[in-house]
């Protein structure tokens, strides 16, 4: 999925919100925005997706500032919240009359905590416990969730790509119920925004249930061309692979490979794309999408395409 003309604020304000929390230095501050301007007025929007963008942002701040992972407080609170959370919610799956349907709302349910989408969410307990109760009432497609349930039981090897810190404590229990002994789970080769990585995956557990391996890149997402080559041999052997959260539909979205998405809608741009409704949770199936051309973004002759998706 490209860049739209939304996307534009929604990244110069998580800039700010990034560079604020990694220092309080107005020099640099103003430097970081200047900068990210100047490439964004350069960027051609149809060669380049959010998290793509955002990498590139991020590493600027990190560059700049001199602060490493500004987001590592935030990454452990989160972290903390969600294993708190487990007993009570590993006990209402066990007792549900469908328990990877109740699984699958759970992980869903996690897909909130991202301070790329959205710098105030609330990860306190009792902001995320209310999350979860609007997961569990939340409509959910039957048939994408039945086509999943089918997938997941077919398949001998299952590639799930994980998204945030703190939401990979909940995606410890639907991979119970897909089995972690067929299950290697993906994370972030490299700090970037509050995305999980393999020191996030050892915190909450998760890497002593299943293999954990990173995408050896600081994507908010996947583009598998700059992945290391272990993780791109999985991602093309797997027989099914699930990924969670935006960023990953964002960038994987167009790929010529069937791939489940979880996520919850954060903005417009991307419930258009999706068909829904901004705040809805999704289970998507999805093969290639021919044209994703954003409907305001130039074409190549330089007129502009106002086709629908």
């Amino acid at each position: 999925m490209f860049m739209y003309l939304d996307c534009v604020p929604c990244l110069l304000r998580q800039t700010l919100s990034a560079v604020r929390m990694a220092g309080d230095d107005p020099s640099v501050q103003h430097e970081v925005v200047r900068q990210v301007l100047h490439i964004l007025a350069e960027t051609d929007f149809t060669r380049r997706t959010p998290p793509d963008m955002a990498q590139w942002t991020h590493r600027l701040i990190r560059e700049l500032t001199g602060q490493g992972d500004p987001y590592r407080h935030i990454k452990q609170c989160s972290n903390e919240v969600a294993l708190s959370m487990l007993p009570a919610l590993e006990r209402r799956i066990g007792q549900s009359g469908d328990p990877f349907a109740a699984a699958v709302r759970v992980a869903l349910a996690g897909n909130i905590i991202d301070f790329g989408a959205n710098h105030e969410t609330d990860v306190s307990l009792k902001g995320i416990e209310t999350v979860v109760e609007q997961a569990f009432a939340a409509p959910l497609n039957s048939l994408a969730l039945e086509s999943l349930r089918a997938a997941a039981s077919s398949a001998e090897s299952i590639l799930y790509i994980c998204d945030n810190a703190g939401e990979i404590a909940f995606d410890r229990l639907l991979i119970e119920q897909l089995g972690p002994h067929k299950v290697t789970a993906a994370v972030r080769g490299g700090p970037i925004i509050n995305d999980a990585t393999l020191e996030d995956a050892v915190a909450v557990g998760l890497a002593g249930l299943t293999t954990v391996i990173s995408t050896g890149d600081d994507l908010p997402g996947v583009i598998v061309s700059q992945c290391n080559e272990p993780f791109q041999n999985i991602f093309h052997g797997a027989d099914l692979v699930i990924a969670k959260g935006q960023g990953n539909f964002e960038t994987l979205s167009d790929i010529p490979r069937n791939i489940f998405f979880l996520l919850k809608a954060k903005c417009t741009v991307a419930a258009e794309r999706i068909g829904c409704e901004q705040g809805d949770y999704i289970i998507l199936e999805s093969t290639r999408m021919d044209d994703e051309r954003p409907q305001d973004a130039p074409d190549p002759d330089g007129t502009v395409n106002h086709q629908l998706l």
